[in-house]
C-alpha cells in the first residue's frame, strides 16, 4: 500500500526529487522503492529533470599505478634484514606491506611516469589524463584528455610530441598549430582576450566520453554537458591549459547495439536501407556531442569546416567556461557553420594532370627527406667526433704543459723522451684521425650534392614535360589543383612552374579557390 502502490512512472516522477545521500535509506525502505531506484528508468528521469547530481575526480599518477597494479609491485620479497627471525606472520605481513609501499613509492619517484594529472610521458612531458564520472554518488563513466605543455616560450617540439602521441594528436596538432604550438587558426586567435595566450600554455584535447547508456535515454545531453565540463574545471587542471578542443565523436550518445551495427554497416552483406538507417544515426550522435559542447561554451572552428564525411570541430578557451551552460534549446537553435559548397574532384585529363604532379612531387620530397636525413646524420656524426676529439686534445694539451715545464729530476732521460715521443704521437695520429673523418664526411656530402645536381634536374624537367603536354591536351592546373598538392608538400620547385602555367587572369583564383577538401594553397603551405 501507500507509495509503494503507485504506478511505477509515478514512483519515478515522486522519488527522483530525493538527493543522492537518500537513495540508500529509500532502497532500504521496501523492494518497490529499491526495483525504482535501480532502474535504468529512474536513471533517465534524473538525467532528463535535472534532479541528477553529477561529480568528477582527477585520477593522481598514484591512483593509476594502483589500477596498472592492483597487486602493489611486483618481486618484492623479505629478507633476513627486514624481520627477525622471531616475527610472527601478522608481523611478516605487515612489512611486507610497508615494503612494498616503499617500492610503490620508489618507482613512481623515480621512474617518472605518473604525476598529479596522471600518466607522464619522459620524453615530451605529456600527460594522459582520466577523469572518473560519478552520478549520484555512483561510478558511471569516464573522461580521457590529452594535456601538452608548450610552455611559454614557444621552445616545445610540439609537431614531435603529437607525433609522438598518436594518429589522433598529430591530426589535431599539425591542423591547428605550428611546429612549437603557436595556433594557425585565426578564429581562435580572434577570440584570445589578450593576443597570444591560447598560442601557449598547455594545449588540451578531449580525447573520450564514455558514460553509461541509462543516463543518456532519449538523447538527453544534461550528464555529459555538466560531467565534461566539471572535467575542465577540476582545481588541478586550473591554470594547466590555455586551450581546449574537441571533435565531435558519435561514441558519446550510441548505443553499443548502435556501435556494433555502425561496424556491421561497412561490410556488404548489410542492405542499403540499413547502412543508411545507420548512416542517419551516426550524423545525430555526432550532432548531439557538437551540441553538448556547446552547450559547455565550445564554439565551432571554422576553418576546418570542410567535407560533409568530416565530424564537427570545436575549441574553448578558460574564459568560455565561465558563463552558466546553456540550455539544449538555445543551442538548437542556434545553426550550426556547414561545409561550403566544394568544386568536384579532378577527373579526366585534369585527373591525370593531378595524378602526375602528386607522383613527381612525392618523388621530389622523398629525395629531399633523404638528402635532410643524410645530412642531418653527418651533422651529429661531425658532432659527436669533434666531441671525443676535444676530450683527448684536453688530455694531451695538459701532458704538453707538464713536459713543456721541463724533466722532473725524478724521472730518468729514457723516460723523459718515451713520454715525449708519446705525446708527439698522439697529437700526429689524432691530426690524421681528424682529417680522415672530415675527409670522409666531406666525401658523403659531395654525394648528396651530385644526387641533387642529377636527380633533382631530370625529376623538373620531367614533370615539366608531362604536365606541359597534359595542358596541352585541354588539362586546367587550377581544376586539377595542382598547386595545392605541391604546396601540401612543399614542392617549390614546381610551384613557380605550375602558376606560370596558369592563365594570368585565372592566377589569383587558383591560388586562393578551395580543393574538394575545402583547402585553399595557402593553408596546405602552413
Amino acid at each position: 500500500g501507500g507509495f509503494a502502490s503507485l504506478p511505477r512512472d509515478v514512483l519515478i516522477s515522486i522519488l527522483c526529487r530525493s538527493p543522492a545521500s537518500d537513495h540508500k535509506s529509500l532502497s532500504h525502505a521496501c523492494k518497490a522503492f529499491r526495483a525504482t531506484i535501480d532502474s535504468d528508468a529512474y536513471k533517465g528521469e534524473r538525467a532528463s529533470s535535472g534532479w541528477a547530481e553529477v561529480s568528477t575526480h582527477l585520477l593522481s599518477g598514484e591512483e593509476l599505478y594502483d589500477e596498472h597494479y592492483p597487486n602493489g609491485p611486483e618481486d618484492v620479497s623479505l629478507s633476513d634484514c627486514d624481520v627477525g627471525e622471531d616475527a610472527t606472520e601478522e608481523q611478516r605481513d605487515i612489512a611486507l606491506l610497508f615494503k612494498k609501499a616503499r617500492k610503490k613509492n620508489e618507482e613512481i619517484r623515480d621512474f617518472g611516469y605518473y604525476s598529479d594529472l596522471g600518466q607522464l610521458d619522459q620524453d615530451y612531458g605529456y600527460c594522459d589524463i582520466t577523469v572518473n564520472v560519478q552520478v549520484d554518488d555512483k561510478c558511471c563513466g569516464y573522461i580521457t584528455l590529452v594535456l601538452l605543455p608548450r610552455g611559454t616560450n614557444h621552445n616545445y617540439p610540439f609537431h614531435d610530441a603529437t607525433d609522438a602521441h598518436s594518429g589522433e594528436m598529430q591530426s589535431v596538432g599539425w591542423t591547428l598549430c605550428d611546429s612549437v604550438g603557436r595556433l594557425k587558426v585565426r578564429s581562435i586567435k580572434d577570440a584570445e582576450l589578450i593576443s597570444g595566450e591560447a598560442g601557449k600554455g598547455g594545449f588540451l584535447l578531449i580525447k573520450a566520453v564514455r558514460i553509461s547508456e541509462a543516463y543518456h535515454q532519449m538523447d538527453c545531453t544534461n550528464i555529459v554537458t555538466e560531467a565534461v565540463r566539471l572535467a575542465l574545471s577540476d582545481p588541478k587542471l586550473e591554470g594547466k591549459w590555455t586551450m581546449v578542443t574537441a571533435i565531435s565523436d558519435y561514441e558519446v550518445y550510441m548505443t553499443k547495439e548502435e556501435v556494433e551495427c555502425q561496424r556491421k554497416s561497412r561490410s556488404d552483406r548489410v542492405n542499403a536501407t540499413e547502412k543508411e538507417r545507420t548512416k542517419q544515426r551516426f550524423w545525430e550522435c555526432a550532432l548531439l556531442d557538437t551540441k553538448t559542447l556547446l552547450r559547455m561554451g565550445f564554439r565551432q572552428i571554422p576553418e576546418t569546416v570542410s567535407e560533409k564525411q568530416s565530424p564537427y570541430w570545436l575549441f574553448a578557451l578558460p574564459s568560455f567556461l565561465k558563463d552558466p551552460i546553456k540550455s539544449f534549446e538555445e543551442v538548437d537553435r542556434a545553426p550550426l557553420i556547414e561545409p561550403p559548397d566544394l568544386p568536384p574532384q579532378a577527373v579526366g585529363v585534369d585527373g591525370e594532370l593531378l595524378e602526375i604532379v602528386k607522383e613527381k612531387s612525392n618523388s621530389m620530397r622523398q629525395i629531399q627527406d633523404m638528402v635532410n636525413s643524410i645530412n642531418f646524420e653527418l651533422d651529429e656524426e661531425k658532432q659527436t667526433n669533434s666531441d671525443e676529439f676535444s676530450g683527448l686534445e684536453q688530455q694531451i694539451a695538459e701532458t704538453r704543459i707538464l713536459i713543456d715545464a721541463g724533466k722532473p729530476s725524478h724521472v730518468s732521460d729514457r723516460t723523459w723522451r718515451q713520454m715525449v715521443a708519446g705525446v708527439e704521437r698522439s697529437e700526429e695520429i689524432l691530426t690524421i684521425n681528424r682529417a680522415a673523418i672530415e675527409e670522409n664526411i666531406r666525401i658523403r656530402r659531395d654525394r648528396i650534392r651530385n644526387m641533387i645536381d642529377t636527380k633533382m634536374p631530370d625529376l623538373v624537367e620531367e614533370f615539366k614535360a608531362q604536365v606541359t603536354a597534359l595542358v596541352r591536351k585541354g588539362g586546367s592546373i587550377r581544376k586539377s589543383f595542382a598547386i595545392h598538392c605541391c604546396s601540401r608538400l612543399r614542392i617549390t620547385q614546381f610551384i613557380d612552374f605550375l602558376i606560370d602555367m596558369v592563365p594570368p587572369e585565372e592566377r589569383a583564383q587558383a591560388l586562393c579557390s578551395l580543393d574538394a577538401c575545402g583547402i585553399t594553397p595557402l593553408h596546405c603551405v602552413v
